[in-house]
């Protein structure tokens, strides 16, 4: 009957967050879970037991608890607890001594199970020589708007697990003027670049499966002549260094198989709005750089619609005043406002920075 009851999460899945029913305790027979609260995050390995003040006092649950690793738990139920608990005493002792020494306290805390975090795998190797490393991790909170998905390597075959976003849970704060979107609790840049953990191909997750026959040939033939020395892998939750680290993978993976005007300056326009929320000026200044760059050819090699030209027009001009070329900035903003056709709201966005701009002069 207890075995019956012994469930296996794949990594990455969330066991509970707050406010949900407490319906289950789970008592950790194999693998990692963390539980987070606000800042604060506790590792549990085997004995570790979640969830059982919420589930006996009948209240939500008050903190996260996500799987870092593959995680096998023994789950608790009302329906059958009495039953596990009579039939396996240690079982029944353990959750006891637990709740005895949590019950006078609202505060995340555990006794038993207790892990030191293993160290992160910084993959810092993959970063510019002279690069900062962020070993933070982002918010294990973040882990309610992804799940998991198999994929297949286009270039080596291997098959891994990618995370996704769940865009319809996502919540809308502001569209900024240089179109970034930016929601409530969660950045979605750090989830932008699918891995390989084997021939560390890096590539966008929307595109990661739809590339041409050609660019999977180009691919595979340098993957084949020079073999990755080490592999890559995300942690649960991952790290900044590691988000980082695949947009720099990307940059790899793009220069082998070619990539269009538009991928190479999208991703370095998310890096811009990484290093900025970093605080990582010169860092953001120089992918500034690199995105103007790209964004510019884009826009006198390759057609666009009219909406599409005045966006391309919205960031030209964005970057161009980070860089201090405020005429630049003045002329892709006064382009996006006079050009005929397109999308109304974009043509006041490029009209309301003019004006930004000319109250700055006249100041």
């Amino acid at each position: 009957m207890t075995v019956n009851q012994v469930q296996t999460y794949p990594k990455g899945s969330i066991l509970f967050a707050p406010g949900d029913a407490a319906k289950i305790v789970h008592v950790v027979l194999e693998g990692t879970v963390v539980a987070s609260q606000g800042d604060k995050q506790i590792a549990l390995g085997a004995g570790g037991i979640l969830g059982d003040v919420s589930f006996f006092s009948d209240r939500p649950h008050t903190y996260h608890a996500i799987c870092a690793t593959n995680v096998t738990t023994l789950n608790i139920t009302k329906s059958h607890g009495g039953r596990i608990l009579s039939s396996q005493p240690r079982v029944a002792l353990s959750l006891l001594t637990e709740l005895a020494q949590k019950v006078q306290s609202d505060e995340m805390m555990f006794f038993q199970g207790l892990q030191e975090r293993e160290e992160t795998q910084s993959q810092s190797g993959f970063l510019p020589e002279g690069h900062p490393v962020h070993s933070e991790r982002v918010p294990t909170e973040y882990g309610e708007y992804l799940f998991t998905v198999d994929v297949d390597c286009p270039i080596c075959q291997t098959r891994f697990t990618g995370t996704r976003v769940r865009t319809t849970r996502l919540q809308l704060e502001v569209q900024k003027t240089d179109l970034r979107n930016v929601y409530r609790n969660f950045e979605p840049n750090f989830f932008y670049i699918w891995v390989c953990p084997k021939c560390l191909f890096a590539y966008p997750e929307r595109q990661y499966t739809r590339l041409s026959q050609r660019a999977i040939t180009k691919g595979r033939e340098a993957w084949q002549e020079n073999p990755p020395q080490e592999p890559f892998a995300f942690d649960v939750p991952r790290t900044i260094d590691q988000a980082i680290s695949s947009y720099y993978l990307a940059m790899k993976s793009f220069e082998t198989i070619g990539a269009t005007l538009e991928q190479w300056a999208n991703l370095w326009l998310r890096l811009v709005w990484i290093y900025e929320d970093l605080g990582e000026k010169e860092l953001a200044l120089t992918a500034a750089e690199k995105a103007k760059h790209y964004f510019s050819e884009a826009m006198s090699t390759t057609s666009r619609s009219a909406s599409g030209d005045q966006a391309l027009c919205l960031i030209l001009g964005e970057l161009a005043l980070r860089l201090g070329d405020n005429a630049g900035a003045f002329n892709s903003f006064r382009a996006a406002s006079t050009m005929s056709g397109g999308d109304p709201r974009y043509k006041r966005i490029a009209s309301d920075r003019i004006a930004d701009l000319r109250e700055r002069r006249g100041s």
